[in-house]
């Protein structure tokens, strides 16, 4: 951009246009590196030029009395350059076309005047006080800040521990003392959801004053479990009990393990100390002391309902039947049958023997025969039997029945529906029990098979037994078991006696006369021990009852 000299004149002075005349270029320099005084060169005038609207342009001119027709010529100021600027290069003066202006009232000698000289600028202390003062404000407010920041972020503990199951955890236990500002305390964990009764280890941030921080809960176990013994009542030989029902009142904080730290021989029977030991989910252990009263089991259980078995060659053989083991001690000795001797594809008597083991180590064995024969003319298969026994049981009962009540009506049906005739031919018992649901006729041994199909449907426990010693004649009749224990049923008709026996113990039985006639002999102990309370008051016979006890 170009500078122009501050002076008198506000536009460029007209001069001669006469092309021949050369003049100088006047160029333009700073107000401040003008000279002060301004060198004139007298020219000679030539004539005062027109303007275009005819009017004389009044322009200050010093005239020299030496040397009237010249003109002073102002000296072109040369332009001071600085360092870094490029020269200012000289052009040309292009002349402006002459306008025409208004009267002026300056003096023509004012073009010889010096111009004005800015005032020096006066320097205010002011503002930079309020600058100073208001920076010293920030720095003092900067401070404060931080250090009341500072005190409260000291009040966080960045980490608590807890016993596992003993305390609930709060977001309060990591400061020192109440924030300040409490609305501006955040935390991204849930305290209600922690389970304390785990241990672990639990990561959270607590955000306080816009800035967060790194927290830990730290849930330990420490604590071992607690548990007392229990007295037990064992037998010499018996295995060692499970060590987690010998110990009773566990308590922990987590799952707790019970194993037999410390168990002595007790095969001779007294009284020992076993030490169980405890162990929780942490590793915390207990060791508890079990009393043991040992009794030295010396007596051998007892089989019963063992009989000599007839088999066919090619059919299944059911060896254990109506064998029942019982013991002074063991509730549940074990039963082995050894048939190795039995050939049962070629016809012959063979021996399958019985021995039962108590848990003390105590035995008994017995030995009965079993028949094997081809099946004879007319057999009929036990699946055919059951088929017609369940048509008859569905007909008689009704759900929702008792043990009592079905096996009542069982024998009920069978004395009333199965007409007595001496001589029958009953190869096998399937044959007698089918002809007796089928003819509805037969004898004792067709009648108490009948019986045994029926209670076999029902899934009620019976067994068959034969009059022993007989003189005469044999005869067969039922042995049920009824809610879990043992009585005697007869449904075979009886010569002018118009009943039936149901649920008689053993003593019952043996004492009925009837026309100076009993008959119910048997070998006891091959049998289990009847029931020897009577409930006969209860049998409504005509009925076909159960009274109400």
């Amino acid at each position: 951009m170009k500078k122009t000299v501050d002076g008198n004149n506000n536009k460029p002075i007209v001069r001669n246009q006469d092309p021949q005349v050369k003049r100088p270029v006047n160029h333009t320099v700073n107000a401040a590196n003008a000279p002060k005084k301004k060198t004139t060169v007298q020219r000679p005038v030539q004539g005062r030029p027109q303007g275009p609207s005819g009017s004389s342009v009044q322009r200050p001119v010093q005239r020299s009395s030496q040397a009237p027709n010249k003109r002073p010529v102002q000296k072109q100021a040369q332009r001071p350059v600085n360092a870094g600027q490029r020269p200012v290069q000289k052009r040309p003066l292009q002349r402006p076309q002459m306008q025409p202006q208004k009267p002026r009232s300056q003096d023509h000698n004012t073009a010889a005047k010096k111009a004005p000289s800015k005032p020096a600028p006066q320097i205010s202390l002011v503002k930079p006080f309020i600058i100073g003062v208001a920076v010293l404000l920030v720095v003092v407010a900067a401070a404060l800040c931080y250090s009341f920041l500072n005190k409260e972020w000291e009040l966080l503990i960045p980490e608590n521990t807890i016993e596992a199951g003993t305390t609930k955890p709060e977001l309060k236990m990591y400061f020192k003392d109440t924030p300040a500002i409490e609305r501006f305390v955040s935390c991204n964990l849930n305290f209600d959801e922690v389970n304390t009764s785990l241990p672990q280890t639990v990561n959270f941030n607590i955000g306080m004053y816009g800035k967060n921080f790194p927290c830990r809960l730290v849930i330990k176990d420490t604590v071992a479990p607690t548990g007392d013994g229990v007295l037990q009542n064992t037998f010499a030989g018996q295995d060692a009990p499970d060590p987690a029902a010998c110990v009773t009142n566990v308590k922990d904080v987590t799952d707790v393990t019970v194993t037999w730290k410390e168990f002595p021989d007790m095969s001779d029977g007294g009284k020992f100390m076993a030490y169980a030991l405890l162990t929780d989910a942490s590793g915390n252990e207990t060791v508890v002391a079990v009393p043991f009263d040992v009794t030295k089991d010396t007596t051998a259980p007892v089989i019963t309902g063992y009989q000599d078995l007839t088999g066919y060659i090619g059919d299944s053989i059911t060896y254990r039947g109506n064998i029942l083991i019982k013991d002074d001690y063991d509730e549940s000795p074990s039963l082995d049958i050894d048939t190795s001797a039995v050939n049962i594809n070629k016809p012959g008597k063979y021996d399958v023997v019985y021995t039962a083991t108590d848990f003390s180590g105590n035995q008994t064995s017995v030995k009965v025969k079993i028949k094997i024969s081809k099946k004879p003319a007319g057999y009929v298969e036990p699946d055919v039997v059951y088929a017609e026994a369940k048509k008859i049981l569905e007909q008689i009962t009704e759900p929702g029945m008792t043990e009592e009540e079905v096996a009542l009506q069982i024998v009920w049906w069978c004395r009333y529906n199965i007409r007595f005739i001496l001589r029958t031919r009953s190869r096998s018992w399937t044959e007698a029990a089918y002809n007796a649901f089928t003819k509805r006729t037969g004898n004792c041994y067709s009648t108490a098979c009948a019986v045994r199909a029926l209670l076999d449907v029902a899934g009620i426990e019976n067994m068959t037994i034969e009059r022993y010693p007989y003189q005469t004649a044999t005869h067969f009749w039922n042995y049920v078991k009824i809610n879990g224990q043992w009585y005697h049923c007869d449904a075979t008709w009886r010569q002018n006696y118009d009943s039936y026996f149901f649920m008689y113990t053993t003593k019952e039985l043996l004492n009925f006369w009837h026309d100076g006639w009993n008959g119910f002999q048997f070998k006891q102990k091959a049998f289990p021990e009847s029931a020897t309370e009577s409930v006969q008051k209860r049998i409504d016979y005509k009925n076909h009852k159960i009274k109400a006890a």
